[in-house]
């Protein structure tokens, strides 16, 4: 895509969890406590001394309603511009790495396994030395390495378009 203002060409990605399991794993927890808020109110299950207290389902209810809220808005933006390539995962604090051209040893987009290499979707530390990774689906990535030695992952559905900028502007 080309930045008309600068004539220089950009990759701007927006990625959203918006697979159907992705969904249903976040809604997961609303249904099972709305199912046990009923059963226990209708006294088809009996709590200990046989109280009913609403208030502990209903806050939980609504915890899990704002979390799956916060869920549908988390947002993986990535932008490789002629300067570097700005990360932001909207909706995680302090989830945003902008890293200039200059601070790269290597870089190429590669097949990983989110969940062996990273333990799942979303901002993760990999705890067997793969660094950090921003990721919301699918297993083609960004993969560079700092010159300080620091890996980093920023998970891409765009393979090809990442692969062309990249080239455009590293400098092996």
């Amino acid at each position: 895509m080309k930045n008309y203002y600068s004539m220089s060409p950009t990759f701007n990605e927006s990625q959203k969890f918006n697979k159907w399991w992705h969904y249903l794993i976040a809604g997961f927890p609303i249904i099972i406590f709305a199912v046990m808020f009923f059963l226990v109110q209708s006294g088809t299950v009996q709590t200990k001394n046989n109280q009913k207290e609403p208030i502990f389902f209903i806050l939980t209810i609504s915890f899990l309603i704002l979390f799956l809220i916060w869920f549908l808005f988390l947002n993986l933006e990535t932008t490789i511009t002629e300067k570097g390539i700005l990360t932001k995962f909207h909706g995680i604090p302090f989830a945003k790495k902008h890293i200039e051209w200059g601070e790269i040893q290597s870089i190429s987009v590669i097949k990983y396994s989110p969940l062996t290499d990273y333990g799942g979707w979303g901002a993760r530390y990999s705890l067997t030395g793969n660094g950090w990774c921003y990721n919301v689906a699918g297993d083609n990535g960004i993969k560079l390495i700092r010159t300080n030695g620091k890996p980093f992952l920023i998970g891409t559905q765009q393979k090809e378009e990442a692969e062309k900028i990249i080239n455009h502007y590293f400098k092996k």
